[in-house]
Order: C-alpha cells, then structure tokens, then sequence
C-alpha cells in the first residue's frame, strides 16, 4: 500500500505483526546519493510490532497501526529507528536541521514525513501469536535482506556506512 494513502483500507492495524517498507525507484536514487551506495528499489526496512521480549517473556503491546503509523510515520526520529535512519541517509536531500541530540526541528520531521509518504510503501501482516513473532520477524529479515535495517543483521559496506551517517543526528548539534 502506498503510503501516502495510509492507512486506507487496513483492518489489522490493532494486532500485532510483521511489516516491510518499499521504496520507489526516484527514493531509491535519492537513498542510493545519500548513503554513496546503490539501494534498489524494492524492500528496504522490515520488523515486528509488538512481540514478546525474550528472556523475561513479557508480552508485547505494540500493535502495527500504533508503530507504523503514531511512531515510524507520524512520530520523531528519536522515537523511530526508521524515521533515524532515513533522515541520516536523507539528510542533505530534505535539508535536515539538528537541535540536540536526536531531535531534528520540526519542520525537518515534516519534510521527512513528505518524502516517506511520496515514496514509500508499507506491506503489512498481522500475527497474533505475540510469542513467535520474534522468531517469525528473524527469518524475514534473513530472507528478505533489508539494508537499512541494522540490527541482528550481517555487516555489509552499506550498513556501515549506515551506521556513521546516523552519529550525525545523534550526536551533532547545528
């Protein structure tokens, strides 16, 4: 579903689940210039809402309406893995202004959420099973590859220089 559209048509966004972010092909050049690295077209990000954190085995509140759309799509990037890591990747592109430590100004988050919702695309999958899904999401990303995604995957060129971009919103201060 594009996201410009979201959430138009979903059911499942109070259960929790799995989801894969897609970009466009004009966002992947824009992605591929801002990183120095070619990124496709296709998936880029994919995770789990809401699974139940192991070993303590508390279960997971997270639904897919709430962190897809209150936290990667309408929240900060301090609140959003994702929303960090396209404002680094984007950050000349959209003209990102830093105030502190992983707060960028408000109208850098609005230009953030402009170039998801004119470029992205999110697929959904609900999975009610919150103990599994942790386990569920792990294979997906070792199938599917992601690379923007950071965590829990193989080191790659681009996921290093992932990582170094993001320390300019983390830690300067314009």
């Amino acid at each position: 579903m594009p996201v410009r559209v979201w959430p138009a048509g979903v059911t499942c966004l109070d259960r929790p689940g799995l989801y894969a972010w897609w970009v466009d092909e004009a966002g992947a050049a824009e992605l591929s210039r801002g990183l120095g690295f070619k990124v496709a077209p296709g998936c880029i990000y994919a995770g789990q809402a809401g699974a139940t954190k192991w070993p303590s085995g508390k279960a997971g509140t997270n639904t897919l309406g709430k962190l897809i759309g209150q936290m990667h799509l309408g929240g900060k990037v301090h609140g959003s893995t994702f929303r960090w890591t396209l404002a680094s990747i984007l950050f000349d592109q959209i003209e990102v202004q830093v105030q502190a430590g992983m707060v960028i100004t408000g109208s850098s988050e609005q230009a953030l959420t402009e170039w998801m919702r004119e470029h992205l695309s999110i697929a959904v999958h609900p999975h009610d099973d919150r103990d599994t899904l942790g386990g569920l999401e792990h294979a997906m990303l070792e199938r599917l590859d992601p690379p923007l995604n950071l965590g829990h995957m193989p080191s790659t060129p681009v996921r290093k220089r992932l990582s170094k971009l993001r320390g300019r919103i983390s830690r300067e201060v314009k």
